[in-house]
């Protein structure tokens, strides 16, 4: 049996156990929901070379949160670049989706719901309906997370003054070639940026029955 470690993965998992909705269910995706949301941030944080190996090796949300945050310092921000060739008169984008500020607390307080309870509080269903609620839109967010092809932001190398760019783009996607073409022929580009500020409250998402 493989048990792929990939985001995508854990969204898959986590879809297909909110549709079962048992008890047992909703835990399992909380575990995978906290998982996936420890993937993400990890995934931006591995290709950054001035970060410690031991702030990358972290497991708190929060901390690794607060790594991202000190070294992006774009909190949550969309960012859509767009690249564009001089010689070829063409452009290409591409969409940085980080781990909101709410998908974080979502994933620390899915650890209140991992633990051996205290009280009967399972035996109210206030808890489970609560629970759901909280993965419904923890799934949302990470599906929103996950949906940016860069994994990080675009870094500037100052002593070769090149810009490198992490992204997952499909073999079959015209902008793979286009972007490398670019970086094989060394041509002078432009980078533009876009930027969308998330409006405060409460997404909505939903998974189909």
């Amino acid at each position: 049996m493989t048990y792929s470690l990939a985001v995508s993965a854990y969204l898959k998992r986590i879809e297909s156990l909110l549709k079962d909705n048992t008890e047992a269910s909703l835990l399992y995706a909380a575990l995978e929901l906290r998982c996936g949301v420890e993937a993400r941030l990890k995934e931006y944080l591995e290709p950054l070379e001035h970060i410690p190996k031991s702030q990358k090796k972290e497991w708190a949300i929060a901390k690794l949160g607060l790594s991202i945050q000190n070294a992006f310092q774009t909190g949550d921000k969309i960012m859509i670049f767009t690249v564009r060739s001089r010689s070829q008169d063409e452009e290409c984008t591409l969409i940085y989706t980080p781990v909101s500020s709410r998908l974080q607390q979502i994933a620390c307080r899915l650890g209140d719901y991992l633990h051996l309870p205290k009280d009967n509080s399972v035996e109210n269903m206030g808890w489970w309906d609560s629970l759901r609620e909280l993965i419904d839109e923890g799934y949302g967010e990470l599906l929103l997370a996950n949906s940016g092809e860069l994994i990080g932001l675009p870094l500037l190398h100052k002593r070769t003054g090149q810009t490198k760019v992490r992204a997952v783009i499909a073999e079959d996607d015209p902008r793979r070639k286009f972007l490398a073409e670019i970086a094989e022929s060394g041509e002078v580009h432009v980078i533009s940026v876009q930027y969308i500020e998330p409006r405060s409250g409460k997404k909505t998402f939903g998974i189909d029955s």
